[in-house]
């Protein structure tokens, strides 16, 4: 039963994103790695857009007694999209699954010769798996007893959404509801990491402190590989720029506030996510698209990773249009001119999404307050939309 759970898991971190980013990237992709990311932020963005028009709905029709199965409402719509878009990656790119093999033996050919040239790439290969096992292992074990002053939310809000069936709708200091905080609203991390406990049958603790961070960590450093890509070229210089950033992080853990605490100390909290996974990968991926002729159908792949990016906590509102921001106005710099615009307003797409909903969010909660309405004159009880809830 164990082994079962832990396959449905992993599906989450294999298949799920391989389709969603090989669907996004259709007419835009670079290579394995970046898709592989696209996806993953882009199905957090899916989620997100589903929690937030389920969440509206059921904030929309309380009007006395707090209404429960929103959170039902939204596995099942999930589960169904996610079924429709893996059908849709299998057809559409059912030539190129079968190529698959073929380019894996092109690129492991190509390892070869690289290590045939220098042996020291085994050398350099096998130190940092041993380091990289060894935060493995100190993640799977020792990171469950590290409770970070934020685990009051975040591991109690998903509990809480859990067992009352609801989405952001519980106290998560004294358990009344409904009870509606604008910030906790509008970000579904805490949401999402409670459908993949509901999905494996794993408790919400567990998660939190024994999985995901093993899993998460793995996805760090395939994004750092990412980065070592794009800076060197030659398989002995990325091996040792991974050498060297994960010792750096080894010794890094001074404080809460260090970038170690969030890769080593509470990866699976939102903001660490944003701050050590999503936002190095978005520089980048904004870098090479600038870098190249600015094209339409990469639009789609920068706005489903900025929703996804912004999805995890309401501080991304703040840092992803500061950096997307001083991007294209340094890669308008190197062209020396005003250039990629497009790229800019689809980097923004998260940011503004998730500040709309704010303000809607805001609003329903002040006229939830008292029955004068003042922002939403016409919200009654619409028993069509109550047959979705229990």
């Amino acid at each position: 039963m164990i082994l079962i759970r832990a396959l449905a898991f992993l599906l989450h971190f294999t298949l799920v994103p391989v389709a969603v980013g090989r669907l996004i990237t259709y007419r835009a992709r670079t290579n394995w790695i970046a898709d592989y990311l696209v996806g993953f932020f882009g199905n957090l963005a899916i989620f997100y857009v589903l929690y937030t028009v389920i969440e509206w709905i059921q904030n929309w029709c309380t009007l006395n007694d707090p209404l429960h199965g929103a959170y039902t409402m939204l596995l099942r719509v999930y589960g169904i999209v996610m079924i429709v878009l893996f059908i849709a990656w299998l057809w559409l790119d059912r030539k190129q699954i079968l190529r698959t093999y073929m380019k894996m033996r092109f690129k492991v050919a190509g390892v070869r010769e690289q290590i045939r040239e220098n042996r020291f790439n085994v050398v350099y290969a096998m130190i940092f798996l041993l380091i990289l096992a060894l935060q493995l292992y100190m993640a799977y074990g020792y990171e469950i007893n590290e409770w970070s002053y934020d685990d009051y939310d975040y591991v109690v809000t998903s509990k809480d959404t859990i067992e009352s069936d609801t989405l952001s709708w519980v106290n998560y200091i004294d358990g009344t509801i409904p009870n509606v905080q604008e910030k906790r609203a509008v970000a579904s991390w805490g949401t999402y990491v409670a459908m993949l406990s509901s999905t494996t049958g794993f408790e919400v603790t567990t998660v939190y402190h024994t999985i995901l961070p093993v899993f998460l960590l793995l996805l760090a450093y395939i994004n750092f590989y990412y980065i070592a890509t794009f800076l060197f070229q030659k398989l002995e210089d990325r091996f040792v720029f991974l050498i060297v950033l994960s010792v750096s992080y080894i010794f890094g853990l001074y404080s809460h506030y260090s970038t170690t605490f969030r890769l080593l100390g509470a990866l699976w909290q939102g903001k660490a996510v944003l701050s050590v996974i999503a936002v190095p990968f978005f520089m980048l991926y904004l870098i090479r698209a600038y870098k190249k002729e600015v094209k339409t159908i990469y639009m789609l792949p920068i706005a489903a990773v900025s929703l996804g990016i912004s999805s995890l906590t309401s501080l991304a509102v703040l840092f992803v249009p500061i950096f997307t921001v001083l991007i294209w106005a340094m890669m308008c710099v190197y062209h020396r001119k005003v250039y990629g615009v497009k790229y800019l307003l689809a980097s923004l797409v998260g940011p503004i999404y998730v500040s709309i909903f704010y303000v809607l969010i805001w609003m329903l909660k002040q006229d939830m307050q008292s029955y004068d309405f003042k922002y939403f004159k016409n919200r009654k009880r619409n028993e069509w939309w109550l047959q979705w809830f229990h």
